[in-house]
């Protein structure tokens, strides 16, 4: 082993290495024996692919071929880009917004809504129909978001029949095996998805729907992801017992299926999502409330599958095959089919082909401490690893506090290339799962709740000094960053304590008060429930807006936003480094054309990356 200061270690993971084809695993679908997903790439722009494993030849295939890139911007985020049915695939072109379908063999695909300021996402084909929400700009101000029909193989020159109307906002459908019925969830300003959502189901007829009841949910309560059974039974997700658990339309009796204190469904950022599906017995497929995979009955017995696995994300099925995305603890995510009678687990994709060195890996360790309030705060803790260098003799190792986005996201304990660049160079990591975060229960998100820029920065600063009173990081050289909702808690961090000696904010937030008028319609009324109401809170949103605190600020910061982002609008981090330039503080800002919220080209991680390291090692002086 090499003596090297902490921070300066040799590592194999450049930053050339964190986009060389490492793909972005998601959205898996079955179609038979075959079994699609999309592949994000950054070698091609941030282009995201339509692959497909063909069961009886076991090949991989890509299915849509440049320029296409299958990408839905319905509430920015996306989410159910495309579907497929008997090899016929409908899907969203990110460039343009339309539907297209492509036939089986064809390599050219045929557009079936018309030009417009219309999008698609949540699409579902059942039968002769596909199913979608439907966000229309063409109004000017507002977007409409419904539920609508259309035909996969006609013109749609009405751009779909509207099935269901009248709320803000409507999610991904579900259709009844005999396609007599249809499934949604809708909610309203100023709720969000996992505050208050409601259940609906209605007949469906050659006009459109009728007869919409109500199932469940309702004020206070989550309810999300509704799915068939093969015996056409309606099940969904519900947190009314503070947990998201499955729950089933039995008889005309609602009923919850499995009671666990844990989330077994995640927030619904994007309309793709799935975490149920069903075999063919009628048992359903979820996670088992740690990090694998188990079925369950309508009665609530458990089978468990002994799939492997930190994270299950898009699950689906076919007979007694099961498909999905998974995280691992020592390798980047696998798109795996799995038969549920024996448990065999196939590889279908991975997001590289290359498996790290058990040298360079650090896994995660779930901690745990007491914040300021006397509550427990929760996170993953990565220590430094490198098989070839260690840090001098009664040193300790500078710490990269890591924020989520959201704020209502979670950190997950899964291989990430892009943490494993700072283990690996002997940065040790807090990944924080602060009050607000998803996964420990409803009570635990609503900490945040008018608390946002308080409860998450104290979950972070006590993180923080509880693993440099345990001896694994440095308290002297402590750093934050994040990306979006974390990127305001890395500004916030720094202009109102001074724990962290420099920050890295990718696309944060400066000024909550201007964000309020020029976010997008999903979460335009998000910031009313993490602050507070508008106008009267008015000075809360003052004080707890970095903007207003460039005077006070503490330790130096990077920023890196995207020209392109519609979430966080650039003009966000130019005034805060307008500002901190105007009081005389030296800022490092970088903007990169093109991007949105979110890097997706090579050469944007690369450079961030790049930037990032060299500024903490300015720091920290160990470069």
């Amino acid at each position: 082993m090499t003596v090297l200061p902490y921070g300066t270690w040799p590592s194999p993971i450049t930053p050339a290495s964190l986009t060389a084809a490492q793909a972005r695993l998601d959205d898996v679908a079955v179609d038979g024996a075959d079994t699609y997903w999309l592949e994000g790439r950054p070698w091609e722009e941030g282009r995201t692919v339509l692959m497909r494993h063909a069961g009886a030849a076991g090949e991989r295939v890509e299915v849509t071929l440049a320029p296409w890139n299958v990408r839905s911007r319905v509430h920015e985020y996306g989410g159910g880009a495309y579907a497929v049915q008997s090899g016929i695939v409908v899907f969203s072109h990110f460039g343009d917004g339309r539907l297209r379908r492509l036939d089986p063999g064809a390599l050219e695909p045929v557009a079936i809504t018309p030009e417009g300021e219309v999008r698609f996402g949540g699409l579902v084909l059942h039968g002769d129909w596909l199913y979608a929400v439907r966000e229309d700009h063409r109004a000017g101000g507002e977007p409409v978001n419904e539920l609508v029909r259309l035909d996969p193989h006609g013109d749609n020159a009405d751009f779909g029949t509207v099935l269901a109307t009248g709320s803000d906002f409507v999610s991904r459908p579900a259709v009844s095996p005999d396609g007599t019925r249809v499934a949604w969830v809708s909610w309203d300003h100023p709720n969000m998805p996992w505050d208050s959502t409601t259940l609906h189901e209605a007949s469906l007829t050659g006009a459109g729907a009728s007869d919409a009841t109500v199932i469940a949910g309702g004020p206070g309560v989550s309810v999300s992801q509704p799915a068939y059974d093969p015996a056409g039974r309606l099940w969904f997700f519900s947190d009314e017992t503070n947990w998201w658990t499955p729950w089933i339309v039995d008889a005309g009796r609602t009923r919850q299926v499995l009671g666990v204190e844990a989330d077994l469904a995640s927030p619904q950022w994007m309309l793709g999502m799935r975490d149920i599906a069903f075999i063919d017995d009628g048992r359903a497929v979820i996670r088992d409330g740690a990090h694998g995979l188990t079925l369950v009955d309508d009665t609530g017995a458990l089978t468990p599958l002994g799939v492997p696995s930190t994270h299950t994300e898009t699950i689906c099925a076919t007979g007694d095959r099961v498909a999905l995305k998974r995280g691992l603890a020592d390798r980047l995510p696998e798109v795996v089919s799995v038969e549920t009678g024996t448990g065999d687990v196939t590889v279908l994709a991975t997001s590289s082909p290359d498996v790290p060195d058990p040298g360079y890996v650090s896994r995660a360790e779930e901690v745990s401490w007491t914040n300021s309030a006397g509550l427990t705060a929760y996170g993953n803790f990565y220590p430094p690893v490198n098989a070839g260098h260690t840090g001098p003799d009664g040193d300790l190792p500078p710490l990269l506090v890591f924020v989520h986005g959201g704020p209502t996201s979670a950190a997950l304990p899964s291989y990430q290339t892009g943490l494993q660049y700072w283990t690996t160079r002997g940065f040790a990591i807090l990944d924080v799962n602060h009050g607000g975060s998803t996964g420990h229960g409803r009570d635990y998100r609503e900490r945040l709740r008018g608390q946002w820029g308080v409860v998450d920065i104290d979950d972070c600063v006590t993180g923080a000094a509880a693993m440099a009173a345990q001896g694994r990081a440095d308290s002297a050289r402590l750093a934050i960053r994040g990306g979006s909702a974390g990127g305001y808690s890395t500004l916030r961090a720094l202009t109102s304590g001074d724990v962290f000696a420099a920050g890295t904010s990718y696309f944060g937030i400066s000024d909550l008060k201007v964000l309020l008028n020029d976010d997008h319609k999903f979460e335009s009324r998000y910031t009313l429930g993490l602050v507070g109401p508008w106008p009267e809170a008015a000075d809360v949103y003052a004080d707890r807006s970095p903007i207003n605190h460039v005077d006070e600020i503490h330790g130096e910061l990077l920023l890196l936003h995207g020209a392109d982002d519609m979430v966080v609008p650039l003009a966000q981090t130019q005034q805060m480094a307008d500002a901190m330039r105007a009081a005389g503080r030296d800022v490092e800002l970088v903007i990169y054309p093109g991007e949105g919220h979110g890097f997706r080209a090579a050469t944007t991680i690369e450079d961030a990356m790049t930037r990032e390291l060299a500024h903490y090692q300015r720091v920290f002086a160990t470069g």
